[in-house]
């Protein structure tokens, strides 16, 4: 019997039984239900159960606390925004308990120290009647993409001046089918249990794709840019092929094309995979990137699918 944690490296203990051998059991209302094969019970794992304050109020005073504020300044903030009050003490004791989530508290000293609280920047696109808030964060693409400076410009470039008309006339990844033949791995990490903390702030369905998003961009030590526009030129089509990426990570050197996808292990394979191939061709034809130092993936707050785009088999079918 293969164990979830040790599949997946993870440290998922049984409530009832403090033990580890636990496996995957599907899902009970939206959530990943649990079976611990030693004292036979069903348990679903939910973060700040049970705390004092609600999750929208110590997810919240986590991120503002690493936007660059200081303890005191984050638990004022976070105190006028939710009507609560909130001390230092309980900000700091939840930052010390999420540590290995948020793992931006390598970065943080750092980043403060040089650029204080200006490390966010954002510009909102109106592309085919869809609003995008196109976010990066200016001191992990400046320190983790230094050996792609092609990549840091086109961040900034994208920031200053987005050229709207591709978008209006180009096709959509999400709307064009490429017959994408992948080999993926499937297993839980960082992502899942950054997404996992996020979304205990959620209230409606509708806010997840932006909460998820933004929480990693401000609490993980990898996740750099969202929403980041990209189009490249089929020549099969005649036309440009446009859309957005979700998530843009940099890890031990390559970078990492992402995309939140709710309920990830009963999404439409195909089409998912294609759509993330089409925006790891957009990125490697702006910045000229190889497409070998591209890694593409979809996730929830359950599982994360990777493939290598290098190795997937295609043709255009739409």
């Amino acid at each position: 019997m293969k164990y979830w944690d040790e599949i997946d490296g993870t440290n998922i203990l049984c409530p009832y039984c403090n033990e580890r051998h636990v496996i995957k059991y599907g899902r009970r209302g939206g959530n990943q239900l649990f079976y611990c094969n030693d004292c036979k019970k069903k348990f679903i794992k939910k973060p700040l159960k049970n705390k004092t304050y609600s999750p929208k109020v110590i997810t919240g005073a986590i991120s503002h606390y690493n936007l660059g504020y200081t303890l005191e300044d984050a638990a004022k903030l976070v105190n006028r925004q939710f009507k609560v009050n909130v001390s230092k003490s309980s900000l700091h004791s939840w930052i010390k308990e999420f540590a290995e989530i948020c793992t931006y508290r390598k970065l943080r000293a750092k980043v403060v120290k040089k650029y204080g609280e200006k490390i966010i920047c954002e510009h909102s696109f109106k592309h085919s009647g869809l609003t995008y808030n196109f976010t990066y964060h200016l001191p992990k693409v400046e320190i983790l993409c230094s050996q792609y400076p092609s990549l840091i410009n086109y961040l900034t470039d994208m920031y200053k001046r987005c050229p709207s008309d591709v978008f209006r006339e180009g096709e959509r990844c999400s709307q064009l089918l490429f017959d994408v033949r992948i080999k993926k791995d499937g297993f839980y990490n960082q992502a899942c249990k950054l997404a996992e903390l996020a979304l205990t702030a959620c209230t409606t369905n509708t806010q997840r794709h932006g909460i998820v998003e933004r929480f990693m961009l401000i609490n993980d030590s990898s996740t750099i840019a969202c929403e980041i526009p990209v189009w490249f030129w089929e020549k099969n089509l005649g036309s440009s092929v446009c859309g957005h990426i979700d998530i843009l990570q940099m890890r031990r050197g390559n970078i990492y094309v992402l995309d939140f996808k709710p309920m990830a292990e009963k999404v439409n394979e195909e089409k998912v995979a294609s759509q993330l191939y089409q925006y790891a061709l957009g990125l490697s034809f702006r910045t000229s990137i190889p497409l070998k130092m591209i890694r593409c993936a979809w996730f929830d707050e359950s599982v994360y699918y990777e493939f290598n785009p290098m190795n997937a088999k295609l043709k255009i079918i739409r």
